[in-house]
């Protein structure tokens, strides 16, 4: 998976790639994303829940700024957390998959 921002040069092909994974009836959306994200903004990047975020925060593993009551996360921070869950997830489920091998729990199809 990848994650932005993308060149203009980049962006036809990252978005032909994300057409190509999804199939002819995804909805995409293309839009603006500030360089400061709410919580809420966050979530949505990263699939999770606002309290999940809040947590991040709250634990230091996402640095954030308060504006006012409202805390702020810097967008390049969040998507360098999304990179590093893709990453986490690929890894345990490559291992999931070569453990499944091993036992003989694997049908290729």
């Amino acid at each position: 998976m990848s994650f932005g921002p993308f060149s203009a040069e980049e962006a036809p092909a990252a978005l032909a790639g994300l057409l190509d994974r999804f199939g002819p009836d995804t909805a995409v959306t293309i839009g603006v994303v500030p360089p400061l994200l709410t919580i809420a903004q966050a979530a949505d990047v990263l699939g999770c829940s606002r309290r999940h975020v809040a947590r991040l925060v709250d634990t230091g593993a996402l640095a954030a700024d308060f504006h006012g009551l409202h805390r702020r996360v810097s967008r390049s921070d969040v998507l360098e957390l999304a990179k590093q869950q893709a990453e986490v997830v690929t890894t345990v489920l490559d291992g999931l998959a070569d453990l499944t091998r091993r036992e003989g729990l694997y049908d290729p199809f």
